[in-house]
Protein backbone atom coordinates (compact mmCIF):
# COMPACT_ATOMS: atom_id res chain seq x y z
CA UNK A 1 0.00 0.00 0.00
CA UNK A 2 1.29 3.29 -1.23
CA UNK A 3 1.29 6.03 1.23
CA UNK A 4 1.92 9.54 0.41
CA UNK A 5 2.42 12.52 3.00
CA UNK A 6 1.28 15.65 2.37
CA UNK A 7 2.78 18.81 4.88
CA UNK A 8 1.82 22.55 4.54
CA UNK A 9 3.17 24.85 6.47
CA UNK A 10 -0.02 28.00 7.02
CA UNK A 11 2.00 30.87 6.55
CA UNK A 12 -0.69 33.65 7.68
CA UNK A 13 -3.33 34.08 10.25
CA UNK A 14 -7.10 34.04 9.17
CA UNK A 15 -9.21 35.69 11.32
CA UNK A 16 -12.40 36.58 9.58
CA UNK A 17 -12.60 33.87 6.94
CA UNK A 18 -12.21 36.54 3.70
CA UNK A 19 -8.53 35.26 2.87
CA UNK A 20 -8.46 35.78 -1.10
CA UNK A 21 -8.61 32.37 -2.53
CA UNK A 22 -8.93 31.02 -6.19
CA UNK A 23 -12.64 29.74 -5.53
CA UNK A 24 -15.76 31.20 -7.25
CA UNK A 25 -17.31 31.42 -3.62
CA UNK A 26 -15.92 32.37 -0.12
CA UNK A 27 -16.75 29.67 2.64
CA UNK A 28 -18.24 33.13 4.12
CA UNK A 29 -20.96 33.04 1.09
CA UNK A 30 -21.79 29.34 1.55
CA UNK A 31 -22.48 29.97 4.89
CA UNK A 32 -24.92 32.30 3.97
CA UNK A 33 -26.74 30.63 1.29
CA UNK A 34 -26.51 27.90 3.74
CA UNK A 35 -28.55 30.17 6.49
CA UNK A 36 -31.22 31.14 3.81
CA UNK A 37 -32.11 27.74 3.40
CA UNK A 38 -32.72 27.59 7.43
CA UNK A 39 -36.54 28.11 8.85
CA UNK A 40 -35.17 29.46 12.24
CA UNK A 41 -34.15 33.28 13.77
CA UNK A 42 -30.74 32.16 15.04
CA UNK A 43 -27.38 29.77 13.98
CA UNK A 44 -24.32 29.44 15.73
CA UNK A 45 -21.42 29.21 13.22
CA UNK A 46 -18.46 27.93 14.64
CA UNK A 47 -14.62 27.52 13.63
CA UNK A 48 -11.29 26.69 15.00
CA UNK A 49 -7.88 26.55 13.42
CA UNK A 50 -4.05 27.11 14.30
CA UNK A 51 -2.14 29.64 13.35
CA UNK A 52 1.36 29.48 11.87
CA UNK A 53 1.05 25.44 12.09
CA UNK A 54 2.09 22.50 10.27
CA UNK A 55 -1.29 20.29 8.83
CA UNK A 56 0.20 17.05 7.90
CA UNK A 57 -2.39 14.12 6.13
CA UNK A 58 -1.37 11.00 5.91
CA UNK A 59 -3.30 8.79 2.85
CA UNK A 60 -3.39 5.62 0.76
CA UNK A 61 -3.46 6.20 -3.16
CA UNK A 62 -5.54 3.01 -3.45
CA UNK A 63 -7.93 3.27 -0.58
CA UNK A 64 -10.69 4.71 -2.22
CA UNK A 65 -10.41 7.95 0.25
CA UNK A 66 -10.95 10.94 -0.95
CA UNK A 67 -9.44 13.90 -0.02
CA UNK A 68 -10.34 17.33 0.61
CA UNK A 69 -7.39 19.16 -0.25
CA UNK A 70 -8.47 22.70 0.43
CA UNK A 71 -8.76 21.91 3.60
CA UNK A 72 -5.57 22.11 4.13
CA UNK A 73 -5.82 26.00 3.73
CA UNK A 74 -9.36 27.03 4.82
CA UNK A 75 -10.69 25.28 8.09
CA UNK A 76 -14.19 24.65 7.78
CA UNK A 77 -17.34 26.39 9.74
CA UNK A 78 -20.01 24.43 11.63
CA UNK A 79 -23.49 25.16 11.76
CA UNK A 80 -25.93 24.63 14.83
CA UNK A 81 -29.43 25.58 14.13
CA UNK A 82 -32.76 24.17 15.75
CA UNK A 83 -36.08 22.90 13.89
CA UNK A 84 -39.29 21.84 14.90
CA UNK A 85 -37.71 21.75 18.50
CA UNK A 86 -34.94 19.89 17.63
CA UNK A 87 -31.07 20.87 17.08
CA UNK A 88 -28.66 20.13 14.37
CA UNK A 89 -25.41 20.98 12.94
CA UNK A 90 -23.48 20.11 9.77
CA UNK A 91 -20.27 21.55 8.22
CA UNK A 92 -19.56 23.37 5.81
CA UNK A 93 -16.00 23.65 3.37
CA UNK A 94 -15.37 23.98 -0.40
CA UNK A 95 -15.36 20.35 -1.49
CA UNK A 96 -18.41 18.92 -0.37
CA UNK A 97 -21.98 19.49 0.83
CA UNK A 98 -22.98 17.36 4.08
CA UNK A 99 -26.09 15.92 5.53
CA UNK A 100 -27.43 17.26 8.66
CA UNK A 101 -26.74 15.68 12.16
CA UNK A 102 -29.53 15.41 14.95
CA UNK A 103 -27.49 16.47 18.14
CA UNK A 104 -29.35 15.14 21.89
CA UNK A 105 -27.32 17.18 24.23
CA UNK A 106 -27.84 20.86 23.57
CA UNK A 107 -27.46 22.78 26.82
CA UNK A 108 -25.80 25.65 24.66
CA UNK A 109 -29.19 26.83 23.72
CA UNK A 110 -29.79 27.49 27.24
CA UNK A 111 -26.75 29.87 28.24
CA UNK A 112 -27.30 31.51 25.58
CA UNK A 113 -31.00 32.54 25.98
CA UNK A 114 -30.47 33.20 29.73
CA UNK A 115 -27.26 35.40 28.89
CA UNK A 116 -28.41 36.82 25.61
CA UNK A 117 -27.75 40.63 26.82
CA UNK A 118 -24.61 39.63 28.91
CA UNK A 119 -23.15 38.10 25.98
CA UNK A 120 -23.55 40.22 23.52
CA UNK A 121 -21.94 43.08 25.67
CA UNK A 122 -18.73 40.53 27.12
CA UNK A 123 -15.15 41.20 25.73
CA UNK A 124 -12.22 38.75 25.87
CA UNK A 125 -9.85 40.82 27.20
CA UNK A 126 -5.67 40.01 26.05
CA UNK A 127 -3.39 38.39 28.14
CA UNK A 128 -1.64 41.21 30.32
CA UNK A 129 0.30 41.48 33.18
CA UNK A 130 1.47 43.58 35.87
CA UNK A 131 5.44 44.47 36.28
CA UNK A 132 6.84 46.57 39.20
CA UNK A 133 9.45 49.08 37.96
CA UNK A 134 10.69 51.90 40.04
CA UNK A 135 7.86 51.35 43.20
CA UNK A 136 5.09 51.71 40.38
CA UNK A 137 2.76 49.25 38.64
CA UNK A 138 3.10 49.14 34.85
CA UNK A 139 0.71 47.11 32.45
CA UNK A 140 1.59 44.81 29.74
CA UNK A 141 0.20 43.22 27.37
CA UNK A 142 1.56 40.13 25.16
CA UNK A 143 0.77 37.89 22.74
CA UNK A 144 2.07 35.17 20.36
CA UNK A 145 1.80 34.39 16.40
CA UNK A 146 1.30 30.77 16.65
CA UNK A 147 -1.46 30.52 18.67
CA UNK A 148 -4.88 28.32 18.60
CA UNK A 149 -8.00 30.46 17.69
CA UNK A 150 -11.94 29.65 17.89
CA UNK A 151 -14.75 32.21 16.39
CA UNK A 152 -18.21 32.19 17.54
CA UNK A 153 -20.57 34.01 15.32
CA UNK A 154 -24.31 34.17 16.53
CA UNK A 155 -26.71 35.03 13.83
CA UNK A 156 -30.31 36.34 15.03
CA UNK A 157 -32.48 38.08 12.51
CA UNK A 158 -29.95 39.13 10.23
CA UNK A 159 -27.57 40.68 12.87
CA UNK A 160 -23.67 38.86 13.82
CA UNK A 161 -22.29 38.64 17.37
CA UNK A 162 -18.93 38.16 16.60
CA UNK A 163 -16.27 36.09 19.46
CA UNK A 164 -13.15 35.52 19.08
CA UNK A 165 -10.82 33.35 21.39
CA UNK A 166 -7.33 33.17 21.59
CA UNK A 167 -6.09 30.36 23.28
CA UNK A 168 -2.96 32.58 24.70
CA UNK A 169 -5.43 34.69 26.19
CA UNK A 170 -6.81 31.80 28.18
CA UNK A 171 -4.06 31.03 29.88
CA UNK A 172 -3.81 31.96 33.19
CA UNK A 173 0.20 32.14 33.41
CA UNK A 174 3.40 32.32 30.95
CA UNK A 175 6.12 31.22 32.34
CA UNK A 176 6.39 34.16 35.30
CA UNK A 177 3.92 36.01 33.98
CA UNK A 178 0.56 35.84 35.27
CA UNK A 179 -2.68 37.11 33.28
CA UNK A 180 -4.70 39.70 34.98
CA UNK A 181 -7.24 38.31 32.69
CA UNK A 182 -7.84 35.31 33.38
CA UNK A 183 -10.61 35.09 35.46
CA UNK A 184 -12.60 37.32 33.48
CA UNK A 185 -11.80 35.07 30.01
CA UNK A 186 -12.40 31.37 31.02
CA UNK A 187 -15.88 32.65 32.57
CA UNK A 188 -17.18 34.55 29.58
CA UNK A 189 -21.14 32.83 29.05
CA UNK A 190 -19.68 32.78 25.27
CA UNK A 191 -16.82 31.07 26.04
CA UNK A 192 -18.92 28.02 27.83
CA UNK A 193 -21.52 27.95 24.73
CA UNK A 194 -17.25 27.68 22.35
CA UNK A 195 -16.26 24.47 24.66
CA UNK A 196 -19.52 22.74 24.27
CA UNK A 197 -19.49 23.24 20.54
CA UNK A 198 -15.66 22.34 20.16
CA UNK A 199 -16.58 18.87 22.06
CA UNK A 200 -19.31 18.06 19.44
CA UNK A 201 -17.36 18.80 16.08
CA UNK A 202 -13.96 16.94 17.51
CA UNK A 203 -15.86 14.18 18.10
CA UNK A 204 -17.76 14.23 15.20
CA UNK A 205 -14.88 14.24 13.02
CA UNK A 206 -12.66 11.87 15.43
CA UNK A 207 -15.96 9.65 14.75
CA UNK A 208 -16.08 10.68 10.55
CA UNK A 209 -20.12 11.57 11.56
CA UNK A 210 -19.66 13.80 8.60
CA UNK A 211 -21.48 12.27 5.38
CA UNK A 212 -20.75 13.46 2.04
CA UNK A 213 -24.02 14.57 0.33
CA UNK A 214 -22.49 16.06 -2.90
CA UNK A 215 -19.34 17.57 -4.41
CA UNK A 216 -19.11 21.24 -4.60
Amino acid sequence: MTKKLLILLFLFVKITGNAQTNQKHSLNEFVSDFIKTQKTDTLFAYESFHAGDLKIIDYSSDDGKEVCFDDLTNHPIYIFWKEKGKTYFSKINYCYEYSNILIENDTFWEIYSSNKSIIENEKVKPFQYIAIEKSKKTKYTIGVGNSYFQILQIITNGKKTQKLFDKFDLQKQDEKLININYQNNINLKSKLIVDILEKITSEAEKNNTFKKIKSR
